[in-house]
């Protein structure tokens, strides 16, 4: 017996308000009509009035810029990092003084990855619709970047709430997930990622119900080396005790450290290499390119 035909190709059509139209189209090989009251469906079922139908969309639109490797002068051992954590799906933390380029680094790497494929752009589109986030058809299958700020819950990564929903651990699925200043985030929410970390996924469960929403990210982080972010930096001197500094990189498990990968030292740059700008840098195509054909 032949295995049974995708929803889509039953013959089926389907029947949407005007403010789902966008998200509906997004599922290829079925007829989507809009209405705009239950009145002009029961009239286009009588065929006394047909439906407009909506067009299907043109993916072949330009994405959204996105910052370029380019960009970043120096940093030659950070950049190869990156460009091995995107070939392997790795998880990356990079520890480093302040202003050493970790942010623009980690900004970069949803550039490096190849395309969502069409069932993993409908279920991150799907998440953003639970989120009342909009869908469209720009770059709808490029890779989520997401980067809350370190004073987020542990409900607003993982999702909670009275009525479940999906947090930025969700938000990342089939993406990246940068969490700068690392130990300054709430000890209990960086403990809540280590079993999506794992499995893919998260459950939450609640009095009433109990739902899962799907996690698979990318995790990047980035941490100074001390409280005050000198330490081991030739220009600058720490004047963090080494309590200070030992009870700030403790905030973070050892559990939660070894499910991520890479760990990487960034030096700040001499300034002869920024002063040599960035025309002869790599460019992000380039590298995708390359992270492509591996």
């Amino acid at each position: 017996m032949p295995p049974p035909l995708p929803r889509a190709r039953r013959g089926r059509d389907l029947i949407v308000c005007h403010a789902g139209g966008v998200e509906a189209a997004l599922i290829g090989g079925i007829c989507i009509f809009k209405a705009d009251s239950l009145g002009n469906v029961c009239r286009h079922l009588l065929e006394l009035e047909s439906l407009p139908e909506i067009e299907a969309p043109k993916f072949d639109q330009p994405a959204e810029a996105v910052p370029d490797l380019a960009e970043v002068v120096g940093q030659y051992r950070a950049k190869r990092a990156l460009e091995i954590a995107a070939c392997g799906g790795h998880n990356l933390l990079m520890i480093g003084p302040s202003g050493t380029g970790k942010s623009m680094l980690a900004a970069r790497l949803s550039g490096l990855l190849p395309d969502m494929p069409e069932s993993d752009a409908l279920e991150t589109a799907a998440v953003r619709s639970i989120c009342s986030l909009p869908v469209t058809y720009v770059g709808w299958r490029s890779r989520p970047f997401r980067s809350p700020h370190h004073s987020s819950s542990a409900a607003a990564l993982v999702g909670g709430a009275r009525t479940p929903r999906p947090g930025e651990i969700s938000l990342a699925h089939n993406g990246v997930l940068f969490l700068d200043e690392l130990p300054e985030f709430d000890r209990r929410a960086l403990e809540a990622l280590r079993e999506p970390l794992e499995s893919g996924h998260v459950t939450i469960s609640r009095s009433m119900r109990t739902v899962s929403f799907p996690a698979r990210f990318q995790l990047i982080a980035a941490m100074n080396p001390c409280p005050c972010g000198y330490d081991g930096d030739p220009e600058l001197e720490c004047r963090c005790s080494l309590n200070r500094i030992a009870n700030y990189t403790t905030r973070v498990s050892g559990p939660l450290t070894e499910r991520i990968d890479i760990h990487l030292e960034v030096a700040r740059q001499t300034r002869e290499v920024l002063r040599g700008g960035h025309t002869s840098e790599e460019t992000s195509a380039v590298v995708r390119e390359r992270i492509v054909r591996t």
